[in-house]
């Protein structure tokens, strides 16, 4: 057998196959025994028919068609194995089946080409003797005071209202139903009861200013604007007049800031305790996002002289990955069970659902093209982590879910923490060959953070037992699942905080292996391959079996 590769765009490797005439020939005479063997005839016994008589039942076109279909996939997995070729997605062929039994002859040679997707290296440029500009973060003075404040409107006290109209802060109950700029009626964006918190950025805008200054039992309409980047695409940029009936209005009485309200959502005693703990957890994620901001510095330079020719099967597993990143969130977040997701799935049409994947797709390309560069740089550089330290972090993290009860998969931690550690020293080895030019929120020349300069260590900050819910994310569009009366939108807002997750017994984030069997590094999702299986499939750990965070993300806990 003669085989003939040649490079195609998309990371894909073509064969040009050639079968000899006699393997031709075997191969269509053990068709025929098949056949032969397996085919009833009336008035013979099975597998005792004459030949002639077999073909005519089957029919000479389906029986090369048999003999086609299984010379080919020999032919190729013989092909792969002498290429030495890991393929991540199916053999397409170039011509059609029909062009191919048209030339098919039992007794010549047979040939066909074709390509399939391999896994691609990327094609580093410097990433040596780097100059970047990172920016550090700093605790501002306000944001213990905004953190507490939304403690406190989470503890709220929601009073009727009824001796004046609806203003900002107020939480409303509304009726609406909505119609499009030809006035057809959108019957997925009609609900009643919807509670929602007038905030300026909550909703679709336009929406919560129409409501502002509305009268109880008042009805009237609002035209708000989708955002431009809206994922239904047929509502992107588009204006919608809603018709909102104003049911209710409720104001916000937040409780005193005293003791015993500090008690009563956390460990802490007094006021000062808390806001010298919140002092402590700023400041350590400070030190954490201002790592992370310099090591997507030192990504980004190093992608700037990155070739990688992406495979386009394994952006859509990416791509893929992401959005079930993206709906594991909203469970966590506003408590959708994984049943409702796939309800609301299944309820999407083909196009809406292919919408919300190409949001993500962007996203998918970079985190894929950080990934195959780090993994050169690991092969070029040979940095690699020793089995002592791997099996001490492995035994470290099975330990502490041991305590808790959880029983984890002993080769899925050991892959994620491998990985984990690889990813932290490739970072940290870059980051020794950069010259960093630190600068403040507003570009100023500033110095670098304390433990980055290598003078001081950091201060480990105990963990805290609060019993205040976490802040839910606020909303910014239509809600997708409008489809009962008790519908909410009354989330705080979030500003990417961490010591915010505070507010609910701290949990260990979730390790989530990408189809690039990758581990997620600070560095804006920066992952990096250990072994390239290629042909494996995404290996997802359930959020019951989340091995801990490196020490660099623990952020001072």
């Amino acid at each position: 057998m003669q085989v003939i590769q040649e490079k195609r765009p998309g990371s894909r490797v073509g064969l040009k196959i050639v079968v000899e005439a006699d393997r031709v020939k075997r191969s269509y005479e053990k068709t025929l025994r098949q056949l032969e063997q397996n085919i009833q005839i009336p008035g013979f016994r099975k597998g005792k028919a004459p030949r002639n008589l077999v073909v005519r039942q089957v029919g000479r076109e389906r029986i090369m068609a048999s003999a086609v279909d299984d010379l080919i996939s020999e032919a190729i997995q013989q092909a792969f194995k002498e290429a030495q070729l890991t393929p991540i997605s199916r053999f397409e062929l170039d011509d059609e089946v029909g062009q191919l039994l048209a030339q098919f002859n039992p007794e010549a040679d047979f040939s066909f080409s074709g390509y399939v997707e391999v896994y691609p290296e990327a094609r580093v440029g410097q990433y040596k003797g780097l100059t970047v500009t990172a920016t550090r973060v700093d605790v501002k003075p306000e944001q213990i005071d905004q953190l507490i404040d939304r403690w406190r409107d989470q503890r709220a006290t929601l009073l009727p209202v009824e001796d004046r109209p609806a203003q900002l802060g107020d939480v409303v109950v509304i009726d609406f139903a909505a119609r499009d700029a030809e006035g057809n009626p959108l019957d997925e964006m009609t609900t009643q009861d919807f509670q929602l918190e007038l905030k300026e950025d909550n909703f679709i805008p336009g929406f919560v200013a129409g409501i502002v200054g509305m009268q109880l039992d008042e009805t009237k309409e609002i035209a708000a604007t989708f955002p431009d980047d809206y994922f239904r695409k047929e509502l992107a940029g588009k204006t919608v007049t809603f018709t909102v009936c104003l049911r209710e209005i409720k104001a916000k009485e937040l409780p005193e800031l005293d003791d015993a309200f500090v008690q009563e959502i956390s460990s802490f005693q007094t006021v000062a305790e808390l806001r010298e703990h919140l002092q402590k957890r700023l400041e350590q994620d400070a030190l954490t996002q201002s790592e992370e901001n310099l090591e997507t510095a030192i990504l980004n330079a190093i992608l700037e002289t990155t070739e990688v020719d992406l495979p386009e099967t394994l952006v859509e597993q990416e791509t893929t990955q992401l959005l079930s990143q993206s709906l594991h969130s909203l469970q966590q977040q506003q408590g959708v069970t994984p049943g409702e997701i796939r309800k609301l799935l299944s309820q999407l049409p083909p196009e809406t659902l292919n919408q919300l994947k190409e949001r993500h797709r962007p996203e998918a390309i970079d985190r894929l093209r950080r990934t195959l560069a780090l993994s050169a740089i690991v092969r070029q550089e040979q940095i690699a982590v020793g089995s002592t330290e791997l099996d001490v972090e492995v035994e470290e993290v099975m330990a502490a879910y041991a305590q808790q009860g959880q029983k984890l998969d002993r080769e899925r931690v050991r892959q994620a923490v491998y990985e984990g550690l690889l990813t932290d020293k490739v970072m940290a080895w870059l980051k020794s060959q950069t010259t960093v030019n630190w600068v403040d929120s507003e570009g100023n020349p500033t110095q670098a953070p304390t433990s980055l300069a290598g003078s001081e260590e950091r201060v480990e900050v105990p963990e805290a037992e609060f019993e205040a819910d976490e802040p839910e994310a606020e909303v910014s569009g239509i809600p997708e699942a409008i489809e009962s009366s008790s519908e909410t939108a009354t989330g705080a807002e979030t500003d990417g905080e961490a010591a915010a997750a505070e507010a609910e017994p701290a949990t260990e984030k979730a390790v989530e292996a990408s189809p690039a069997e990758t581990v997620s590094a600070s560095a804006a999702e920066a992952t990096l391959p250990v072994e390239e299986k290629a042909a494996e499939t995404a290996t997802e750990i359930p959020a019951a079996e989340k091995p801990k965070p490196s020490k660099k993300d623990k952020k001072g806990k």
